[in-house]
């Protein structure tokens, strides 16, 4: 575990444990519970209090707003450590929003978000919102821009060991697209997630996120950027990175412009189909370039 790895954890944890200090827990579930509908427990929560969801799904029948209120929204996980506490869109309307100034103060915790639709942000959309999430899982999500996530006007949400997966979009970022925001990642996970450009995800208008630890497996662009696409200024700073087994007419792994030079230390980049990166990067050391992903001397790295 690298030490910007351990920062970011131990900031996520930061945020969820100030958040629920003095904090009242309101439950919400089918039967039993303060409230049936999570937004009817947001509209009574106090800045604080902790939002306890049950193991099962929730269909809300609209998006769920957090109001700018710096609350906890916490799932439970199952017996095998996954989130069970489900938040779906029924492919009808978008999951989540914050646009209310949302801080790192506003945590979402151990939650599936699926099944959200809408142009932009199917499973969640960020505007001036920041908020933190942990053990999160978005997956089925679909959207014009920003399949899984969209962030846009200088949001910076901070995420830890959240997994995009199976998102996908008409256009652009499959996975999560930022526009003009920095949020910072720590051992995310994309995988599968498809679009036009940018499969995983895609960067715009200086959109430059932080990301270590990451992993982005089998992405696909119909054009460029199976991974990651940074274009207009984007330039993100990645460490111990991989990205393996992405596919794209180009930049299979990593597609970026001229006007964007994203930053990669220590990470791994083979068998992604067609060319690895193609644009330039800021190489800070460490790196493997590779066309196979074999190692076969089982030293940890790819056979160049």
């Amino acid at each position: 575990m690298n030490d910007l790895y351990r920062t970011l954890l131990a900031a996520a944890a930061l945020a969820c444990s100030s958040a629920t200090v003095s904090a009242e827990t309101i439950t919400v579930c089918a039967d039993g519970c303060d409230y049936t509908f999570i937004n009817a427990a947001i509209d009574a929560a106090n800045d604080g209090d902790v939002i306890q969801l049950a193991a099962e799904t929730y269909f809300e029948g609209e998006q769920i707003d957090t109001l700018g209120k710096a609350i906890t929204l916490r799932g439970v996980l199952d017996k095998a450590g996954e989130p069970a506490s489900v938040l779906d869109g029924a492919g009808a309307h978008r999951v989540l929003i914050c646009r209310n100034g949302e801080t790192e103060a506003t945590v979402f915790e151990r939650l599936v978000i699926q099944n959200g639709s809408d142009s932009s942000g199917g499973g969640m959309y960020n505007y001036y919102g920041s908020p933190t999430l942990v053990d999160c899982t978005f997956a089925g999500n679909s959207a014009g821009y920003g399949g899984g996530m969209f962030n846009q006007a200088s949001s910076s949400p901070t995420l830890a060991d959240c997994t995009f997966t199976s998102n996908s979009v008409e256009y652009y970022g499959g996975g999560m697209f930022n526009r003009s925001s920095s949020l910072t990642l720590a051992a995310c996970t994309f995988t599968n997630n498809s679009a036009e450009y940018g499969g995983g995800m895609f960067n715009h208008d200086g959109g430059s996120p932080t990301l270590a630890d990451c992993m982005f497996t089998g992405n696909a662009a119909v054009e460029d950027g199976g991974g990651m696409y940074n274009e207009e200024y984007s330039s993100p700073t990645l460490t111990n990175c991989t990205f393996t087994g992405n596919s794209a007419d180009d930049g299979g792994g990593m597609y970026s412009t001229a006007s964007s030079s994203p930053a990669l230390a220590d990470c791994t980049l083979c068998g992604n189909d067609s060319e690895n990166v193609s644009g330039g990067f800021a190489n800070l050391g460490g790196n493997c370039l590779a066309y196979s992903c074999d190692d076969s001397d089982g030293d940890g790295t790819p056979d160049k």
